[in-house]
């Protein structure tokens, strides 16, 4: 069976990639403080103690900047189990099942997808929302052209009315366009955690969210 739809996901996410190192993480910090709601946390390359000691600095101070902040774990189930928070798994990852099992009714499940037939399945296993990437050419996947907003169109109506997050080469110009595609929200790392002023690039966002019709 499905998992509810949770209404109240907030519809920008932060993707905090690499956050095991300081500087990233006090521009994280940086981001909630100018008006970010969710973060989701992931370092791929850091090993399980150096994750799970960062988060458990980090995720305290994201919690005292703004006590309603959503916080995701990526595929550290452990973790996201600790400090009770949201988690986000993909193909190799925990399984969806696993981690609701663990992690009780409550939390937000996320399922990074790539087609809408592996969106649908992952809605089916119990995912809560779906990322899917990359819509537009990004510099974390060189190389690949983008997905484009039609293939987005069809990963929404393949699991609607589930949050779909449009993730990869999202500008706050292209917000619009993806809101007009289907998706509930987008996912951004470099355009705030790259830019000069993270906060000024945060609250952009924001903005172009506000400014979308929904």
């Amino acid at each position: 069976m499905n998992e509810p739809v949770t209404p109240s996901l907030p519809r920008l996410v932060l993707i905090g990639d690499a956050f095991t190192t300081p500087a990233q993480a006090d521009r994280i910090l940086a981001a909630v403080g100018a008006g970010i709601d969710w973060v989701h946390l992931r370092a791929h390359r850091a090993s399980t103690d150096l994750f799970r000691r960062a988060a458990r600095g980090l995720v305290p101070w994201l919690r005292a900047a703004s006590p309603s902040v959503l916080v995701s774990i990526n595929s550290r189930l452990a973790v996201a189990r600790e400090l009770r928070t949201g988690f986000h798994t993909g193909a190799e990852g925990p399984s969806l099942r696993i981690a609701r099992l663990r992690l009780g009714p409550a939390p937000p499940l996320g399922y990074s997808a790539h087609t809408a037939a592996e969106a649908a399945t992952a809605l089916s296993a119990g995912a809560t929302y779906i990322f899917f990437s990359p819509i537009f050419p990004t510099s974390s996947k060189p190389g690949h052209p983008g997905a484009g907003l039609q293939a987005l169109t069809d990963v929404v109506a393949h699991v609607a009315p589930a949050p779909v997050y449009a993730l990869g080469g999202i500008t706050p110009a292209r917000v619009a366009t993806c809101l007009e595609a289907g998706a509930y929200g987008v996912a951004v790392l470099s355009g705030i955690l790259q830019a000069d002023d993270t906060a000024a690039a945060a609250r952009c966002y924001l903005q172009a969210l506000a400014d979308a019709p929904l």
